[in-house]
């Protein structure tokens, strides 16, 4: 049996492509989680439907939850046996002593979205371990950190084709089916305007709610679609309610019509560029001194997307 580990509904996606590709192995999934809602059950359920067996656990960052969360993944998986591994969160803590807690014969690894190709990434830099963690690694059992999963690494799946990655042999895995994908008459119809939701300012809503308020009226947003992180609520959008994530939802919706999505650094446009001649997409240039964005936003200027600079 396989052992396969998510954390996020993005990771799987990429997980049903992987068990799609090996059909004549079973597969025991694991769902890790810091958050609980619909979206992220959705996902949940996903997976536990391709799996012969299932487990998940919500995760906490206290220490002393941290610490009974560890024991019990050491005494759930304690002693079992796999065949191959699948991950993509190789730096989370639990996930490594859940690694060191079984045997297995290989070891594989996929995306956690553009943390694989952006060079200013944690997947990039080496670990500074403090005096409390490596007290934790000792008593408790941890053999691995990031670097020792990276060289153990057979194989790494990844969703970004012709992009260097954290581990030098990459397989790749196109999310979009051919068959979610349709040609229409791009001449005719409007375009139907989308803004992704994104929570720039950090416990600054009334300048989130601004921003958005200023790109729904200047670009003649439609739909608006809120990150799951949003604390806050607009007046003048319709919201698209669904549990679905954007590379799902803008196949199952816009497979027939067209549609522009604007977002401001999301990562998740990257998965649906190229794939559909009804899908359109356009970044916003924002005012942030964040290098993981800035290296986003470099990032898309390599891939051609449209940048729109609304700095003022």
């Amino acid at each position: 049996m396989n052992l396969i580990i998510c954390c996020t509904a993005l990771q799987v996606l990429i997980a049903e492509k992987i068990i799609e590709i090996h059909p004549n192995e079973p597969f025991f999934g694991v769902m890790l989680s810091t958050v609980k809602n619909a979206k992220f059950d959705f996902y949940q359920a996903r997976l536990e439907k391709k799996c012969q067996q299932f487990f998940t656990m919500q995760q906490h960052s206290e220490r002393i939850q941290l610490l009974k969360e560890i024991l019990y993944l050491k005494s759930t998986f304690g002693g079992k046996q796999f065949n191959k591994v699948f991950l993509a969160n190789i730096n989370e803590l639990e996930i490594q002593f859940l690694l060191s807690a079984i045997k297995f014969n290989e070891l594989n690894t996929f995306d956690d979205g553009t943390a694989n190709i952006v060079k200013s990434s944690l997947f990039y830099k080496e670990e500074n371990i403090g005096l409390n963690r490596k007290l934790i690694n000792l008593f408790l059992g941890n053999k691995y950190s990031l670097e020792k999963l990276k060289n153990l690494s057979k194989t790494h799946y990844t969703i970004y084709k012709d992009f260097s990655n954290i581990i030098e042999n990459t397989t790749y895995l196109d999310l979009i089916s051919s068959n979610k994908v349709a040609n229409i008459d791009t001449e005719n119809g409007k375009a139907i305007n989308i803004l992704l939701g994104q929570p720039i300012f950090e416990r600054e809503d009334e300048k989130n709610i601004a921003l958005a308020e200023k790109v729904i009226k200047k670009f003649d947003i439609d739909l608006y679609l809120p990150h799951p992180r949003e604390k806050y609520k607009l007046n003048n959008v319709e919201y698209i309610n669904t549990d679905l994530i954007l590379e799902d939802y803008i196949f199952q919706e816009f497979s027939y019509k067209k549609c522009r999505v604007y977002t401001y650094f999301s990562s998740a446009v990257i998965n649906i560029l190229n794939k559909s001649p009804n899908i359109e997409v356009a970044a916003l240039r924002v005012a942030v001194d964040n290098p993981a964005y800035i290296e986003t936003y470099e990032l898309f200027e390599k891939l051609g997307i449209n940048i729109i600079d609304i700095r003022e």
